[in-house]
């Protein structure tokens, strides 16, 4: 037993178990070597790193991007990191995080792991990037770092019953991020409980910012991105922190979330035995818009497939879907939006697929309403629920397109174009990266960073990659 959990009080409603369960987490992230990471997990590391920095690119076509980066001025001056998608700027390595996660998630187009409702990526991306262009790493240890950071934040996720209140991506992600950065920096058994007390205490982030779509929801993530690396800085300079951060009295299991079962969500860690590392398990989405919406998006893209259908003939649109889907994108359409609104909202969405065959992220709209040929359509949309009972649940949904000639189509989707078991291809994640420098206005060529993803693990210096996507 560490010296940390046996000085806890009884009287504070500590328990000697749960300390150990927050030393499980730190004992993880320690212990895990390259080496054992499965030729699987290597080859989604290496995928889900180019999503993610592609996707950070696309993101400074956000309007917050630039209000961001004006806010910025007054936290002080430094070179530490460099920031995706923007040449030329360099700043200290905490506001460079915050600015690297606001651009990741700002068009929620990152990758996430589905059966934990957490955008797993996002925030140790943010971070690990900001840390490894003060404190260089080479390409093995940082997809290490990375990979325990994913594995940290979808157990904590994973291990929840109970629907978000919090934003999982930024508070879970954060965890996650910190135990990834105290890999990074070689941090001892009792500096790396300190980081994870540090991170927790930083927790924040409500799923009102989401329940109003606006752009504190990607904010959200930066937030948490730069507490990250002031964790990991506190740790260094002896700062000390609460440790039964997960059971505790107060804990993440007590406020934040509900532990359904922790003992097996830690035992399911890591690859050894029948578990898969959960970087393997991460879904792609394929358009820029909230997760809940990308199997209505599969749906249509099965319909129109096989049928021709003409968008003014439709009565209705019937979409049927699990309460946490109706919860998070069957919201009204407004007079006016914000982009963050609209990109979560079904009845916007849907719409603009139909209409225009895709979704550009620059056509989102931003202080204004939907067009009338949007709004007349999302007007027929009819969003009701199925009869899942699992708060968590992302699918099973059922689509059903009703013509004012009487005539349906149906579609049903348990598994959405983008998920473990519907993979983009190679062609479609590359088309995918170049669509996101396109988006982002980005002259370089996407090129450099397709081919630089698989030469990672040679990389004695991982910013190699990192300059694709910053210079």
């Amino acid at each position: 037993m560490s010296k940390t959990s046996a000085a806890i009080p009884d009287e504070l409603g500590s328990r000697t178990r749960s300390v150990e369960t927050s030393l499980a987490i730190v004992d993880f992230a320690i212990s895990t070597k390259f080496e054992d990471l499965s030729p699987e997990a290597i080859k989604y590391l290496k995928i889900f790193i180019m999503d993610t920095l592609a996707v950070g690119v696309a993101g400074r076509c956000s309007a917050g991007s630039d209000i961001l980066v004006k806010s910025v001025e007054s936290w002080g001056q430094g070179d530490q990191a460099r920031v995706i998608g923007m040449p030329g700027v360099r700043a200290p390595a905490p506001t460079a995080a915050f600015l690297n996660g606001y651009n990741i998630h700002a068009l929620e187009w990152d990758g996430l792991h589905e059966f934990s409702v957490v955008i797993a990526l996002c925030v140790p991306m943010a971070a690990m990037m900001a840390e490894a262009e003060q404190n260089p790493v080479s390409g093995k240890d940082f997809m290490t770092a990375f990979c325990v950071a994913v594995e940290v934040a979808v157990t904590l996720g994973g291990a929840s019953e109970t629907s978000p209140r919090f934003f999982r991506p930024a508070v879970a992600g954060m965890m996650g991020a910190a135990m990834g950065l105290a890999k990074m920096r070689g941090y001892s058994r009792e500096q790396t409980l300190q980081v994870l007390g540090l991170a927790y205490s930083q927790a924040s982030g409500t799923m009102q910012a989401h329940w109003e779509g606006v752009m504190m929801l990607a904010m959200q993530v930066g937030v948490s991105s730069r507490a990250a690396i002031c964790a990991v800085d506190m740790a260094a300079a002896g700062a000390q922190a609460p440790v039964d951060v997960l059971l505790g009295k107060f804990g993440f299991f007590t406020l934040i979330e509900t532990a359904d079962n922790i003992d097996a969500a830690l035992a399911a860690m890591g690859g050894e035995g029948d578990n898969v590392w959960k970087i393997t398990e991460t879904a792609h989405k394929p358009y820029p818009a909230g997760r809940a919406t990308q199997s209505v998006l599969t749906m249509f893209n099965e319909i129109f497939a096989k049928h021709e259908i003409d968008v003014n003939e439709i009565e209705e649109i019937k979409v049927e879907v699990p309460p946490l889907i109706r919860l998070l994108v069957g919201r009204p359409l407004m007079e006016t939006m914000t982009s963050s609104y609209a990109r979560l909202c079904l009845k916007y969405v849907g719409p603009m697929r139909l209409l225009n065959g895709g979704i550009d992220p620059r056509l989102y709209p931003e202080g204004t309403g939907a067009s009338d040929a949007i709004k007349e359509l999302g007007e027929r949309f009819n969003i009701v629920l199925n009869d899942t009972t699992d708060p968590n649940a992302l699918g099973p949904q059922s689509c059903t397109i009703k013509l004012k000639s009487g005539k349906e189509y149906k579609a049903h989707c348990a598994v959405p174009y983008g998920s473990p078991g519907n993979r983009m291809d190679k062609a479609a994640r590359e088309e995918k990266v170049r669509t996101c420098f396109e988006v982002g206005g980005r002259t370089a060529d996407p090129q450099a960073l397709i081919d630089g993803i698989e030469l990672i693990e040679d990389m004695k210096d991982v910013r190699v990659l990192f300059s694709t996507v910053c210079d």
